[in-house]
């Protein structure tokens, strides 16, 4: 419990340059008999900027790396990242994510709240259940059982039971059914418009023309995620689910500008971590894979520019590569580009004898934002919820608008769109060769969105990825979730037995 916590990432401005969440760089050191609390204004920036830096941590590395979006296959010589592509994630290795996500965030989001509560302001309570539901889909996707119900009570309560994942999961719709209502009350003391590192007021913007829109409009898309995810496991449900939440008139995001993310600073301190790490202890860590370069090598994907920087870099027509664990150490690949590390600074290009650049040719500025769950993908959603459970709507209109919406992301023309639309963009075949497009295209537009682009293959199967064979990896099968925390272990004797990463969380029931 943070019992010292004063001050609180107030905005965006006070972004923390640690990945391991901000609570550590607001510790102040007061005397333990003199307990203050914060506000909720300020509760609220250090509960999104901990929501922030999950999307591009611990979470989104594991995840990236055994979705084969990027390979940690490289001279670095901490080689951490190589080690988590090599499935070798141990229960040490968890534990500081755990900690973040149940004494960070949380924690905070319980108090959060609870004062909200106490000062008559549901606007605030709303948001912070919905960001709640959210934090504890990741959780449950990545682990399975968790504490929920005893969860956060710390002396209350120092070794809480695991709750079944199902049975979070139906909770969850409930506690995103009262965060939306909450959102939507009438009377508010405080409402959440600026101090806040998501979805905060812009120019001419205020609660009730656009915030309490775009939350709503979130925890409904949210809401079809977590549908969505019950497809393999229990289509019926899934199907009813989803139709009745569409037929209700229920609002989904309905642009980019309603997509769920946090802005990073090109600012020291503020960055994203995927450039921060380039001047740090990673530095040539973290490089695509070769499975999604490939991909869209294929079809001479635009969105390549954004995404990767060409390899060699002075190729004409541009070419790109990724790389993966079976192969020699090296940084001779594309590097990560702007649309996950921002801004981007050509200085002096100079390469190395193998193609690649030398360390400073280029810097990033690290004002990408942390992508939590998106327009694009909410797309693809509704074009398989169409497709595969007799949802609502086009499957073919939806397939395309997320193709569009993540190229615009991107930054792509219009012209390059239209004609990748053009010859990428029509489902063809039997319903699961159209499930395979529509899941392709997700993992593409998905690039760097948190465990999503592995949820979607432990349930569909897609996009057709290849385990690392043995002589690699730790397993010759990619993992289906994560080992639970070593700290936990030994501390809470509740903890359920988990002898490696093959355990499955309920709605994986794929071969």
């Amino acid at each position: 419990m943070k019992i010292n916590k004063i001050i609180a990432c107030a905005g965006i401005a006070l972004l923390s340059v640690s990945s391991q969440s901000c609570k550590k760089f607001f510790d102040v050191n007061d005397s333990p008999n003199n307990i203050q609390e914060a506000p909720i204004e300020q509760l609220l920036p250090s509960i999104t900027v901990g929501v922030g830096y999950v999307g591009v941590s611990d979470l989104y590395r594991y995840s990236g790396l055994m979705a084969q979006q990027f390979t940690g296959n490289t001279t670095n010589i901490s080689q951490t990242f190589k080690e988590y592509e090599r499935y070798n994630i141990n229960s040490s290795d968890v534990n500081n994510q755990w900690s973040n996500i149940y004494a960070g965030i949380l924690a905070d989001i319980d108090k959060l709240i609870e004062k909200s509560n106490q000062q008559n302001s549901p606007h605030y309570a709303g948001v912070g259940k919905l960001l709640k539901a959210y934090i504890f889909q990741l959780t449950v996707d990545a682990w399975g059982d968790v504490p929920y119900t005893e969860a956060t009570k710390f002396l209350d309560n120092l070794k809480p039971k695991f709750d079944k994942g199902e049975d979070i999961y139906k909770d969850l719709v409930r506690l995103i059914d009262e965060g939306i209502a909450d959102v939507n009350k009438t009377t508010s003391v405080l409402s959440p418009t600026k101090y806040t590192t998501i979805y905060a007021a812009k120019p001419g913007q205020d609660w009730n023309n656009t915030l309490k829109k775009q939350w709503t409009r979130f925890g409904n898309t949210l809401k079809l995620r977590l549908f969505l995810h019950y497809t393999a496991k229990d289509a019926s449900y899934a199907a009813t689910k989803i139709n009745d939440l569409i037929n209700s008139g229920a609002e989904f995001m309905q642009s980019n500008d309603d997509s769920f993310i946090m802005p990073f600073l090109s600012t020291a301190g503020r960055q994203n971590p995927n450039a921060s790490v380039e001047g740090g202890q990673f530095k040539n860590a973290f490089f695509p894979n070769k499975t999604i370069v490939n991909m869209m090598n294929a079809k001479s994907d635009p969105r390549r520019v954004a995404y990767f920087v060409p390899f060699p870099y002075n190729s004409s027509p541009a070419t790109y590569k990724g790389g993966n664990a079976t192969e020699a150490a090296s940084v001779a690949y594309s590097r990560l580009n702007t649309f996950l590390k921002g801004t981007a600074t050509i200085n002096t290009i100079t390469m190395e004898s193998d193609g690649s650049l030398r360390d400073g040719s280029i810097t990033w500025g690290g004002d990408a934002p942390a992508r939590l769950l998106t327009f694009a993908e909410y797309n693809f959603i509704r074009a398989e919820a169409a497709l595969m459970l007799g949802a609502p709507g086009s499957a073919q209109t939806f397939f395309e608008n997320g193709i569009r919406a993540s190229m615009q992301d991107a930054g792509v023309g219009a012209g390059d769109i239209t004609a990748y639309i053009t010859a990428n963009g029509t489902l063809t075949g039997t319903d699961q060769q159209k499930l395979e497009q529509i899941i392709n295209e997700k993992y593409t537009a998905n690039f760097g969105v948190v465990m999503e682009p592995w949820t979607d293959w432990r349930r569909t199967g897609y996009p057709a990825l290849t385990p690392l064979p043995i002589s690699v990896a730790v397993y010759d099968k990619i993992p289906r979730s994560l080992v639970y925390p070593q700290y936990e272990k030994n501390s809470n004797p509740n903890v359920p037995a988990r002898a490696d990463m093959m355990a499955r969380v309920f709605w994986d029931v794929r071969p």
